[in-house]
């Protein structure tokens, strides 16, 4: 079954068409779930190998903003053991993927789609999974890593429409729709978290 959605996984990121998605397309949340967890499980890995660049990069971060030495240290302490950090983030996956498949799944039926939850899930962990990856290498790259992130987002964003339109069995113009309505919430949510560590960094700037 890995072997199967690595297959459909090369498909629909070298060839994006909403034919890819149905060709690939299988009703299987499980291993959707699974192609998810083990995404999650590499990505854990490649955090506890660049955790030394990572810690020196948040040193040297919270140096230049003037936070006190014993903050910092707190802050890196934060960082938490690798082994637990792998553990969280496969549960975090496993939650956050049921919410965000469910959500879109919700906007798939409201807008009069008529595919599986299972369908839409196969479908969107066939790219959402590797370019999870791709985007936790990408982000350790040194002066381009930004761009590429962006890149990947964008990219992400044109392969959720595409696996709406097969997964929901929606026509191109609601699946844009809902692609919308997803980047505009993703836009606000990154707003408010950025929003929310400026004024957590201000305060902390501020404290004696």
């Amino acid at each position: 079954m890995i072997q199967e959605m690595v297959n459909g996984s090369i498909a629909v990121l070298t060839r994006p068409s909403v034919q890819s998605f149905e060709q690939h397309e299988r009703d299987n949340l499980v291993w959707a779930l699974i192609y998810a967890v083990i995404a999650s499980v590499i990505n854990g890995i490649l955090a506890a190998i660049t955790a030394p660049l990572r810690v020196g990069e948040l040193r040297a971060q919270l140096e230049t903003q003037g936070v006190p030495p014993d903050a910092i240290e707190a802050a890196i302490a934060q960082q938490g053991n690798p082994i637990i950090a792998i553990f969280a983030g496969i549960f975090g996956t496993i939650i956050g993927s049921l919410i965000i498949w469910g959500f879109i799944y919700l906007l798939g039926r409201a807008f009069g789609g008529t595919g599986s939850f299972g369908e839409l899930a196969w479908g969107l962990s066939l790219f959402s999974s590797p370019l999870a990856v791709a985007q936790s290498i990408v982000s350790v790259i040194p002066l381009v890593g930004d761009i590429l992130l962006l890149g990947l987002s964008i990219y992400g964003v044109y392969l959720t429409y595409l696996a709406i339109q097969s997964g929901m069995n929606l026509p191109s113009q609601k699946a844009l729709y809902i692609a919308i309505i997803l980047l505009v919430i993703t836009l606000l949510f990154l707003c408010v978290t950025v929003g929310l560590a400026a004024i957590v960094g201000l305060i902390g700037g501020l404290a004696p």
